[in-house]
């Protein structure tokens, strides 16, 4: 409690006046002669007794007045007893507010962040004038002191949501941090956050606590503007089979669902855009939720022709936080991939043509390969750039220019397989340039018998075969003989094994592009002239294998797993260019609607833009009316967007120095306990109206100990 004019306070000692008039004019006795009747006396004292009685209350009432007249003109006042600093020094405040897009959460027709807003403005306006004040969010910028109070204002009107926030530890510390420099400033933080678990793990409070001890001025005074029974439904990481398609290849993605604290089955819709400003419906499906509230959606969509689709899978069921009913995607359908057959004669690649784009299938539109055979003395008059992939069939010593070719090859981005068999020669293969390309020197010809078993298909270059992969029988395709290799290259990774550890199937990069190297043949016929076969993988009984393990290995080379086309929000988007594909500007055209021209600098091989903020489908577009270049990426929010399940405040609090941390709900509190260094809250109003109301009842007691007698 405090006083505006405590000099004001000395009007109390007014009160002696009522005091010495009740005395001086206290009425004396008259004493009159009354018959002795017993009755009658006791009756005059009874009376006496009252009137004295009466006669204290209107004392008390009067002095009650003159000392609560001299109370209120003293202006009392009742000051926060929350977080106290530094009395009497100047403020030093920083505003933090959560703006991550879990904040647009509605709640009583206002989302999070309107309302953490809301309740900020209404602080800043009570802050002294002489205060410094800085207002900082979980975008990428750094909130220093503002000039005044007026610019802080501005800058919580300017909050937009952020789609890629930083982390609120890091903001907090930062917040802590600055006004921790103001050493002869009273140092308060102001933290306006709805909560969630997710931001407050055990190393982010740790880490605040650690800071706050270092710092033994600030006080942290956190606002809970989040909702305790929280109701959502949402979409998850959308899961596409395939990035890139060929021509008649389906478009098939999964998306996860989650509910939480909604029981009812969700309907979702896929749309495909037609233009920038037009998408049209494509499906829906009814999903059945699980007892947990999981679920799990998957369309699938074909006849799509060459060229960029994008499109997006909603959720029309509305629900408080609606930003995570929508995921985007992006394909990319491109034309049959060209591969080169090379082998010492072209029987060499019968088996591997025939698995990648069979002669004896009619209809061509699926084909997702179109294989070209040749042979090795005709190598040098190919146009190897031309290929997706180039696959070496039991490859024989061949001339140094060559090697170099297909290292060029290779580092500009195409992909090499290398199908070692009885042709490689130790003194051929062990030089230096092969050796850009082999895993390793070759040791020896293996001649224990053993089979291909792959036990990790994690690796793209056999995830395909993961769903079944039980259910391959690699026991009925022996492998006789192999190539041993001596110590591997560092940078070699051993994609598959054979039943008895060896090595099989190895993978080294170079450059832009990547080479697989298998240690036995894939050419073999069942019964070769002159020799043993060295393996039954394409002559087997029934060699879909073959066939299935052919076309994983062509598509991996041809790297269409790693063309990402979908990436969250503030992650860098790459898209590689093809080798003879020259842009050296480029049009970007954002979910908005707005197109923004940029140069890329000579010589780069990718374009590579980081300003992906925005949630939606991106556009990027170059060449004029050549279309020499136009793709397109998605930008999705982070799945961690509808975790809202929110951390115990009691816990936090008890985690945190103990007198430094106060936490609120409404803004009644923050003004009941938060001291903002100004005056505190006046309570003028209130005591002079208890004035008016003691001089009434005085009012009304002395006309009537008073009146006449009629």
């Amino acid at each position: 409690m405090g006083f505006i004019t405590p000099a004001l306070l000395g009007g109390a000692a007014l009160v002696a006046v009522p005091l010495l008039l009740h005395l001086v004019m206290r009425r004396q006795p008259r004493k009159l002669v009354f018959p002795a009747l017993q009755f009658v006396r006791k009756r005059q004292q009874a009376n006496r007794r009252r009137l004295n009685l009466r006669h204290w209350l209107l004392l008390a009432l009067r002095c009650l007045l003159i000392a609560g007249l001299a109370f209120a003109l003293a202006r009392p006042t009742l000051k926060g007893t929350g977080l106290r600093g530094k009395e009497g020094a100047p403020l030093a405040v920083a505003l933090v507010v959560d703006n991550s897009l879990r904040m647009q959460y509605i709640h009583e027709n206002r989302d999070r962040q309107q309302q953490a807003t809301d309740m900020a403005h209404w602080l800043v306006k009570r802050l002294p004038a002489n205060s410094e004040v800085a207002v900082m969010d979980r975008s990428r910028l750094s909130g220093g002191f503002v000039v005044d109070i007026s610019t802080a204002e501005a800058r919580l009107s300017n909050l937009t949501p952020e789609s890629n926030p930083r982390s609120l530890e890091i903001v907090v510390q930062e917040a802590i941090q600055l006004v921790a420099d103001r050493t002869d400033h009273r140092q308060e933080v102001f933290l306006f956050s709805d909560m969630a678990a997710a931001e407050w793990t055990e190393e982010a409070i740790e880490s605040i606590r650690e800071l706050l001890l270092k710092s033994p001025d600030v006080r942290i005074y956190v606002v809970d503007v989040g909702v305790e029974d929280t109701q959502n439904m949402a979409l998850g990481k959308l899961k596409l089979r395939n990035n890139i398609l060929r021509p008649g290849q389906p478009l098939h993605l999964e998306v996860p669902v989650k509910a939480t604290g909604m029981s009812d089955d969700p309907l979702a819709e896929i749309f495909l855009s037609t233009s920038a400003e037009q998408a049209v419906k494509r499906g829906q499906r009814h999903l059945q939720l699980s007892e947990d509230g999981n679920g799990q959606i998957t369309f699938e969509l074909g006849d799509l022709s060459l060229g960029t689709h994008q499109g997006y899978v909603r959720l029309p069921t509305r629900d408080p936080l609606e930003v995570d009913n929508t995921r985007y995607f992006s394909v990319e359908v491109r034309p049959p991939a060209q591969i080169l057959l090379l082998g010492e004669n072209v029987k060499d690649t019968l088996f591997l043509h025939e698995a990648l784009s069979p002669e004896l299938i009619s209809d061509r539109s699926d084909v997702q390969y179109v294989c070209t055979s040749e042979i090795f003395s005709q190598a040098a008059n190919l146009q190897l750039e031309n290929y997706a992939v180039v696959c070496l069939l039991d490859p024989p010593p061949l001339s140094e220019n060559f090697w170099q070719r297909i290292i060029q090859y290779a580092s500009n981005g195409g992909g090499v397989g290398v199908f070692l068999g009885h042709r490689a020669r130790l003194n051929g293969f062990n030089e230096t340039v092969v050796q850009q390309l082999l895993p390793g020197k070759l040791k020896l010809r293996s001649r224990y018998a053993t089979y291909l078993r792959p036990r990790n298909f994690a690796h793209p270059a056999l995830a395909g075969l993961k769903d079944y992969a039980e259910n391959i029988p690699w026991k009925v395709y022996p492998v006789w003989k192999y190539w041993e290799f001596a110590d591997l290259a560092a940078d070699v990774y051993v994609v598959a094994r054979f039943a008895n550890n060896r090595p099989a199937l190895l993978e080294r990069p170079l450059g832009r592009g990547r080479i697989l190297c298998l240690a036995t043949p894939i050419s073999d016929p069942l019964e070769p002239q002159g020799r043993e076969p060295w393996n039954l993988l394409p002559t087997g009984p029934e060699p879909w294998p073959f066939v299935a393990i052919s076309n994983q290995l062509c598509g991996y080379l041809a790297q269409q797993d790693t063309e990402s086309l979908g990436f969250f929000a503030g992650e860098i988007v790459t898209l590689r260019l093809a080798p003879k594909q020259g842009v050296s500007n480029y049009v970007l055209r954002d979910p908005g609607g707005e197109s923004i021209r940029r140069t890329l600098p000579p010589g780069e091989n990718a374009i590579r833009i980081g300003t992906t903020h925005a949630l939606g489908n991106y556009r990027v577009v170059s060449g004029g009316n050549s279309g020499n270049l136009e793709r397109g990426f998605s930008i999705n929010a982070s799945p961690d967007l509808s975790r809202l399940h929110r951390i115990d405040l009691e816990q936090l609090t008890n985690a945190l120095p103990q007198e430094r941390v106060e936490i609120a709900q409404t803004l009644k509190d923050v003004e009941l306990y938060v001291d903002i260094g100004r005056s505190g809250r006046e309570l003028f109003s209130w005591v002079i109206t208890l004035v008016a109301l003691v001089w009434s009842t005085e009012h009304l007691l002395s006309n009537r100990f008073y009146r006449s007698a009629a």
